[in-house]
């Protein structure tokens, strides 16, 4: 029987992350096998797990807890003889430390064009955002407020609840304003990787890169619109293919952000279109269309950096509980056993798998490239940052696609090209647990070859917040996998 104690709804504002207020993160360490296999009597609704427990690869898991479940936790963890290990003590706190230590900076870029194309096309790109692009949800004349409230909700007790404002004001919205965009006299198109962008900024760096190209003989940049998210931002991908003539190439693609909270995957996202343009590196355009999709899940990006930085979800409110508790978790919302393993039909959770399968429209955008290229699409790769793995289908049940052999050796290829350490295994033993609805399984199952989830290797005192200091190291290695993948399907 589920116990859900509501708050009068009266909207309030709450200051950015207070609703982490007292919760705490535990350190979860297994032993032994057998509490790998019972870890499902350690998850709830409302148990929100960072980093999963793995005892074969001696990863140990974080968990963070509201204060209403702190005696329910402790006393599974007893229960498993698992041992009580707090990290943090108080959430809010630490994220307030984070966020304070954090570059106080204004963003710019230098575009250049260095990409050695000879066709002419040296125009040059305007230094702000056409109307037309339709890049800003600030002056559009959206400025409504959604109502909404975070509850903590599960089977096993009473669950806390929490109101916050999702807004679209201006102070909420990314400071597109205070930019700087400067032209170089060289030639080539490069994004300063030692800061985490807002979403506008990365659209802006978008269509400059399509603008640099317009009148490419060589090269074809299209940015693609599917459609507009719950609070009126587009949902974009790029298209980066030669202008050769050539419709059937094997195409690559490259999905960042899905798990929005997981900063470290949208540069990751970004510094792949960078290293595919650079002149000197022409096969990977040669031999291979590339699909990019920097930012899955705009909406929940923007929220985690300006409400709730730990936020998993989209904003969307199409359940019954749309307007108290917001969001679906993308990564349950495909149509592979959706709804089953490590997902939750609680709209309060941050595990919801929708009212649906694929009923988000960051699904739907997904869904309609795999859908569409289905049949020249060679490899298809998940950013996360889930604790250093290079994984492979199945996540939704404990056994391994039918290309287990295919993907294994190129994986294994992925892996010996990083600097940092990388397990590699089958997604669900590579987490130690199942989950249904991802969409590297969603890919597989509609005749991916090779689908794969990089997980980011732990980096910082965490491993979920990764230090803007890092993110250069991190970039390049996840380049590194990418590009040896690319080689091998080369040859």
């Amino acid at each position: 029987m589920l116990f859900l104690f509501l708050l009068t709804f009266v909207p309030i504002v709450i200051a950015k992350n207070e609703l982490y207020m007292g919760f705490k993160v535990y350190n979860v360490k297994l032993t032994s096998q057998e509490q790998q296999e019972s870890l499902h009597f350690l998850k709830a609704d409302v148990i929100d797990y960072w980093i999963k427990p793995n005892f074969k690869y001696d990863v140990t898991g974080l968990a963070m807890v509201p204060p209403s479940h702190f005696n329910w936790f402790e006393e599974r963890l007893e229960e498993l003889q698992v041992e009580k290990e707090i990290a943090i003590e108080d959430v809010y706190e630490y994220l307030s430390t984070k966020e304070s230590s954090a570059k106080q900076k204004v963003p710019s870029f230098t575009y250049n064009d260095d990409s050695n194309e000879t066709d002419g096309s040296d125009d040059e790109a305007e230094n702000n955002l056409t109307e037309e692009n339709n890049v800003t949800d600030k002056d559009n004349g959206v400025n409504e407020t959604e109502e909404t409230n975070v509850t903590s909700e599960d089977g096993n007790g009473g669950g806390e609840t929490k109101e916050t404002d999702v807004t679209n004001e201006d102070d909420k919205t990314e400071e597109i304003n205070a930019v700087t965009l400067t032209e170089s006299d060289e030639d080539d198109i490069t994004f300063g990787f030692d800061y985490y962008y807002r979403y506008s900024t990365i659209l802006e760096y978008i269509y400059k890169i399509r603008d640099r190209y317009e009148d490419s003989q060589t090269t074809s940049i299209d940015v693609i619109e599917f459609g507009l998210t719950d609070l009126n931002r587009p949902l974009v991908y790029l298209k980066l293919s030669r202008s050769d003539g050539n419709e059937n190439k094997p195409i690559i693609v490259i999905e960042g952000g899905i798990n929005l909270r997981e900063w470290i995957t949208i540069p990751s996202a970004l510094k792949i279109i960078e290293e595919v343009l650079e002149g000197n590196q022409a096969r990977y355009l040669d031999n291979f269309d590339w699909i990019i999709i920097p930012v899955v899940n705009p909406d929940g990006y923007e929220y985690s950096h300006t409400d709730l930085h730990l936020w998993e979800k989209n904003l969307s409110t199409k359940s019954s509980w749309g307007f108290i508790c917001p969001g679906v978790n993308i990564n349950r919302n495909f149509n592979i056993d959706w709804s089953r393993a490590d997902s939750s039909s609680s709209a309060c959770s941050h595990l919801y798998a929708g009212t649906e399968a694929n009923s988000e429209i960051e699904t739907q955008l997904i869904q309609s490239i795999i859908h569409t290229y289905k049949d020249r699409i060679s490899m298809y790769i998940s950013l996360q940052n889930g604790g250093g793995y290079i994984s492979y289908p199945w996540q939704y049940e404990f056994a391994a696609s039918g290309t287990f052999r295919q993907n294994h050796l190129l994986a294994m290829e992925m892996v010996a090209a990083m600097h940092d350490e990388y397990h590699l295994d089958v997604a669900s033993v590579a987490y130690g647990d199942r989950a249904s609805g991802t969409s590297s399984d969603y890919a597989r199952v509609n005749d991916v070859m090779y689908a794969f989830n990089i997980d980011i290797v732990r980096r910082g005192s965490d491993g979920v917040i990764v230090p803007e200091s890092e993110i250069v190291d991190v970039v390049e290695d996840v380049w590194r996998a990418v590009a040896v993948a690319a080689d091998r399907l080369i040859n």
